[in-house]
């Protein structure tokens, strides 16, 4: 019997609950809402890092962050780690990834003239055989890669680097105002995501079948700056949109976020009109890339190869959206932390799950899927059983994330955050009493035994621990004053 193919379909900083099919879902996602219609849907998926380089090291290896020793975005996981895209090659797959892989890193920021092409030999490593790589937003201002080469044959790598060095200007100030932002300058269909998308599509129509293919398909939106053309965001009337919570928290938050607070800026104190505003750009940047996903996935159908292709949707990690008066991500609040997760078979079984599961979870399936050898010590389970009605699928009775030397630990109600060098319990949210996530419980005595409980599930993991690495990130955090 022939092997199916496998299509994973990755977006950069989209929010659990931001989707067409979720439950208040406000997005304009039509594609991925029939993708949707077919597939496990997996409400309750926790990134293992809020952090694009933590997050993708963890989908690459089946190893969370404290095993993989990568805390921040500072440096990536080296290539002789375990990798699910090299065991699907070995498994007779032809392996392709088009898009943002963020796996390495060669200091905290971008190289300016850098071009990834000098990392092409790496992706290799990792078990890619056709690699068609560009750079995060940030990295398109200075350094070089497949998309820059198109806009620079096309008269519009100036153009497009000037947006990039004004939204990043914007950012360094520390008063950033993302309701603001304008879309792309470049030519309509010539922005970054519609050149990843146009890319698969191409790739698609072009390969020949001979070996099944394993595709990863990786957007770099809807990551700020929100750069989709006008018409996207024209789907939306601003004031039909949620504004989200507008509070702060209540009492203290983790020290590092509570930092945050006391630095002025215009995302704590943005109106509901400007949040609105930056929820339509937000959601037109979705909008563009359901456009593309829907693109590739009529090629499948056109091909004749829908019916036996898996395929997997999810994101690295969500966005604050200004909820809580927090930007961006690296915090453990649900907009952050929450990441949408969609399996579909070649035959299409339709099922929500609200089961806890993890990014780890999600290579661990791949793997089964191709047939191909198995990681041999993650923690990782495989989805596969929520498929069939016969199997009992693994319950986890707690997720972790982690990044900058913490580690939360996330069970059905509660989210214990802890230092994951000494486990000393620093923040925990009640989601039952408390769905907005106002109020730190650490320290109220009702909830001594929680605290307890969930410190110790933490300390399970301490076997896992890298420490190495961990002593050697918090010294570059001592010696730099810096998290990431």
């Amino acid at each position: 019997m022939k092997k199916p193919n496998i299509l994973y379909l990755f977006t950069d900083q989209l929010r659990g609950d931001s989707l067409g099919y979720s439950s208040g879902g406000e997005v304009i996602t039509p594609n991925i809402d029939e993708l949707a219609s077919r597939s496990l849907q997996f409400n309750r998926c926790i990134s293992n890092s809020p952090l694009c380089v933590p997050a993708r090291a963890s989908l690459m290896t089946g190893m969370l962050p404290r095993e993989i020793g990568v805390w921040s975005n500072r440096k990536g996981s080296p290539s002789s780690a375990p990798s699910h895209v090299r065991n699907i090659r070995e498994a007779g797959y032809a392996t392709a990834v088009i898009g943002k892989t963020h796996l390495w890193r060669v200091g905290p920021g971008p190289k300016p003239g850098m071009h990834s092409q000098v990392m092409d030999e790496v992706l290799g490593q990792w078990g890619f055989d056709y690699r068609v790589e560009v750079n995060d937003p940030i990295g398109t201002g200075t350094m070089g890669c497949a998309y820059t080469d198109h806009l620079d044959g096309i008269g519009w790598l100036q153009a497009h680097r000037e947006y990039i060095l004004n939204w990043i200007s914007e950012l360094r100030s520390g008063n950033p105002t993302p309701w603001a932002q304008e879309p792309s300058p470049v030519p309509e269909g010539e922005d970054i995501d519609s050149f990843i998308g146009r890319s698969a599509v191409n790739w698609l129509k072009s390969y020949d079948f001979d070996r099944p293919f394993y595709l990863q398909v990786q957007f770099t939106g809807p990551h700020d700056p929100y750069d989709g053309p006008y018409r996207y965001r024209e789907l939306y009337d601003t004031d039909d949109l949620g504004a989200g919570v507008t509070e702060l928290p209540e009492n203290e938050p983790l020290a590092r976020i509570n930092a945050r607070y006391r630095r002025p800026n215009a995302i704590t104190k943005a109106t509901v009109a400007q949040r609105q505003r930056w929820r339509v750009n937000y959601y037109a940047n979705i909008s563009l890339i359901d456009f593309w996903i829907g693109e590739i996935l009529q090629v499948l159908l056109s091909k004749g190869m829908a019916d036996n292709t898996w395929i997997v949707f999810t994101s690295d990690h969500g966005e604050m959206l200004g909820e809580l008066g927090l930007i961006g991500k690296t915090v453990y609040y649900e907009p952050s932390v929450r990441v949408p997760c969609l399996l579909r078979a070649p035959n299409g079984v339709r099922r929500p799950v609200n089961d806890l599961i993890e990014q780890v979870d999600i290579p661990t399936t791949l793997l089964e899927i191709a047939g191909a050898k198995s990681f041999e010590d993650s923690t990782g389970r495989s989805l596969l059983p929520f498929l069939c009605r016969g199997k009992t699928p693994v319950h986890k009775p707690f997720v972790v994330s982690e990044l900058f030397g913490e580690t939360t630990v996330v069970n059905d109600r509660f989210k214990l955050t802890l230092d994951s060098r000494t486990s000393s319990p620093l923040q925990l949210i009640d989601i039952a009493e408390d769905p907005h996530e106002r109020v730190n419980r650490v320290s109220q005595p009702e909830y001594r035994t929680t605290v307890g409980e969930l410190c110790d599930c933490a300390i399970q993991l301490n076997a896992r621990m890298n420490h190495r690495e961990l002593v050697e990130y918090r010294e570059y955090v001592e010696t730099t004053g810096s998290l990431n």
